[in-house]
């Protein structure tokens, strides 16, 4: 994007061009649905050194990829200004360790967009041999593409018969739906949850054999989580309700090769502590 010249203060040069920021992402949601965005800032600093002045291009982009789409549209000006901020402390702490560097001009500012194509839970399919026989997960078998909506009944009401049948749990869950698509892509579940103070989800896959982790609630540990297994057979994926998470994660007995990748071991465990709906007896962190 090019910036006017002659702009040295961050936070003046944002409150000039936000507007052009917001125009900019919310162009491109209307046009790919969603996106994931990173913004980008290409900044020029110069300083005096022996009687001659020297210049340096630095490019700050340390904010990480967000999904965008209509459902989160009003986190656009938090995200603007989280990034300002780790802008301005970068500086700042530059500054501090007195380099003598000093911002010159703002040279360029970016708005990296790729287009998004999320996880969406279908009609039933059978779980992959090696993620079934682990016991840990019952897998709903629903004829429509509501799985995530079967997932969560599962978890929250006791089977009147056969708990793989969707007759066996109420069709009136009192959860509000509102704006959710059907199937559900794992980035409208925080637009769930906020609709449904009740619910805390989590929401695991697996890939190559191994569990990894899609999403964690952010909700504070008093709310029992429910944990979600997303898997996929070609275009098609589903949702099916983790029943023992503790099962899940457990290694084969016999064997050196975990079935769990690093990143989801570490959540697991942090689960696995600190959440009571996980281990009764924590006593929080």
């Amino acid at each position: 994007m090019t910036v006017p010249r002659g702009n040295r203060d961050p936070l003046k040069f944002f409150q000039k061009m936000k507007y052009r920021f917001i125009d900019v992402c919310e162009h491109e949601v209307v046009t790919l649905n969603s996106i994931k965005i990173q913004f980008g800032l290409l900044v020029r600093f110069c300083m005096n050194r022996d009687e001659e002045v020297q210049q340096m291009d630095h490019y700050f982009n340390r904010m990480q990829p967000v999904i965008l789409n209509e459902h989160n549209m009003d986190t656009l000006n938090h995200l603007l200004n989280q990034f300002i901020d780790e802008v301005k402390g970068e500086i700042e702490a530059w500054s501090q360790r007195g380099s003598g560097w000093m911002i010159d001009e703002i040279l360029e500012a970016y708005i990296n967009v790729a287009r998004y194509q999320p996880l969406r839970g279908g009609s039933y399919m059978d779980l992959p041999k090696k993620l079934k026989n682990k016991k840990a997960i019952l897998n709903i078998q629903n004829r429509d593409n509501q799985c995530l909506r079967w997932a969560l009944r599962a978890a929250l009401f006791a089977p009147r018969g056969d708990m793989r049948r969707t007759s066996s749990y109420p069709t009136e869950d009192g959860l509000d739906f509102t704006g959710i698509h059907f199937p559900t892509p794992v980035s409208e579940i925080g637009k769930l949850e906020r609709q449904n103070p009740q619910l805390a989800i989590n929401v695991f896959g697996w890939e190559k054999e191994v569990v990894i982790v899609h999403r964690l609630s952010e909700k504070g540990g008093e709310i029992p989580r429910i944990n979600l297994m997303i898997t996929k057979q070609g275009d098609n994926t589903h949702y099916s309700y983790v029943k023992r998470l503790t099962a899940l994660f457990m290694i084969t007995k016999g064997t050196m090769k975990a079935n769990i990748s690093a990143n989801a071991a570490c959540m697991a465990i942090k689960e696995l502590i600190c959440l009571k709906s996980i281990n009764r007896n924590a006593k929080g962190c």
